[in-house]
């Protein structure tokens, strides 16, 4: 069990830190608009896509057009439109009532939200580290993301050390019954020594 935790643990975080250079993305969801699918604290993971395969109904992550800072939204497609030879995607939470008021134009598409994690990314959702990205090595990466990793690596080096301890306990029994025996042969020794002086 403790071979299947560590090495689930070890793809997730190499996974997680590969895809991000390949421009997966990993989002925490910060409201309930896609309730039930997402529901606030999952950790949504985007994969890049051509607009030509997006599709009505699949989830798709933009940034929203008017935001004065760079907002990520994940939206379900519900229609989709061609104006003057570019696609739109006309978009809508689960959970409301109304369309989204704009079009996804190419330059606010970012990928197909493919699946998603629960619960992963409370931590970072409660508070707010989700919209502080920082960069490394020219690449903008998000404190959720870097607290994730911190978990995992923390859950590694316990699993790691749980396996150190079940694979050297052997050793240490045996080591610990040799000197047993040795502490016995030495009182008998002295036993018999003793004996022959009386």
């Amino acid at each position: 069990m403790g071979w299947l935790i560590f090495g689930t643990v070890i793809f997730m975080f190499l996974f997680i830190l590969t895809a991000s250079f390949w421009g997966w993305h990993f989002d925490v969801v910060p409201t309930g608009s896609m309730e039930p699918a997402f529901s606030p604290g999952d950790l949504v993971v985007t994969r890049p896509a051509a607009l030509k395969d997006i599709e009505v109904g699949d989830a798709i992550l933009f940034r929203e057009p008017l935001a004065e800072e760079e907002a990520r939204i994940c939206h379900r497609v519900i229609d989709i439109k061609e104006i003057d030879g570019q696609l739109f995607f006309q978009t809508k939470g689960d959970a409301n009532e109304n369309p989204d008021s704009d079009l996804v134009s190419s330059q606010n598409f970012i990928g197909k939200t493919i699946f998603y994690i629960p619960n992963v990314g409370y931590i970072s959702y409660l508070s707010h580290l989700h919209e502080s990205p920082i960069t490394l090595m020219g690449t903008n990466i998000s404190i959720a993301f870097l607290l994730i990793s911190a978990v995992g690596l923390t859950v590694i080096s316990t699993e790691l050390k749980n396996m150190w301890e079940w694979t050297s306990r052997p050793h240490m029994k045996r080591r610990q019954a040799r000197l047993k025996t040795r502490h016995q042969r030495v009182l008998q020794h002295r036993g018999k020594r003793a004996l022959t002086r009386w």
